[in-house]
């Protein structure tokens, strides 16, 4: 989900079969919309076979978000989503050399996988700097939206966090303004926010629009019970 021309411009060889048997999921669309059952559950038991917390990281790109929290955090799974091939080899590279068993990597398409997240499988789930995609014509299209909301309050684990970062002022107004349609989801403060934003670390992303001088909007939404 990443703007701009990054991803095509990166310079990397796909894993070794071995290395990309362990790391990577490749799901094409076609397979998947007409066969979704053939596919594991995106859940720590279907692609771990464990029952550790996990997090997803939704348009990882590169990986650095979730290398990083899987590094930091062994005792949680997680599992990097991106639609596009070639930024994902490149957050395989990383992960094997870090030697990270508790991340994977998943091309697909984000939109077509949420009804294989059974519910409350997820600890934590991140988009950050998604694509705005805010012409009408782009809407079927955009990561946030209300079926994202719904599924995250299904899919989240209780007190589980959605976290979001942007920084399109439109778009992070757009996700205010759908809160409504999903009210087990919890705008907490931001005093109450897991990670403190200057000790989350910085994605290609995050450093190309903070450089460039544009606001880092950020919102996480706590699953509450109703």
């Amino acid at each position: 989900m990443g703007r701009g021309r990054y991803p095509a411009r990166l310079q990397v060889s796909p894993p070794s079969p071995e290395v990309g048997a362990h790391y990577l999921l490749i799901w094409p669309g076609h397979d998947f919309y007409h066969n979704p059952d053939a596919f594991p559950p995106i859940s720590s038991p279907g692609l771990f076979g464990n029952d550790r917390p996990l997090e997803i990281d939704m348009g990882c790109a590169t990986g650095e978000l979730v290398c990083a929290l899987a590094a930091a955090r062994p005792e949680a799974n997680y599992l990097g989503i991106d639609i596009s091939l070639k930024p994902l080899y490149r957050a395989v590279e990383v992960a094997a050399s870090r030697g990270l068993s508790n991340l994977r990597f998943l091309q697909s398409d984000m939109l077509m996988l949420y009804g294989r997240i059974p519910a409350g499988a997820l600890r934590t789930a991140y988009v950050h700097f998604p694509a705005p995609l805010m012409r009408n014509r782009h809407r079927k299209q955009r990561m946030i939206s209300p079926t994202l909301l719904q599924h995250m309050q299904r899919t989240l684990a209780p007190s589980g966090t959605f976290s979001f970062i942007t920084d399109h002022e439109d778009l992070y107004a757009e996700l205010l303004r759908l809160l409504p349609v999903a009210p087990g989801l919890r705008l907490r403060d931001p005093a109450e926010h897991e990670i403190a934003l200057t000790d989350l670390l910085k994605s290609h992303y995050h450093r190309r629009w903070e450089d460039r001088g544009r606001p880092i909007l950020r919102a996480e939404l706590e699953h509450v019970r109703l």
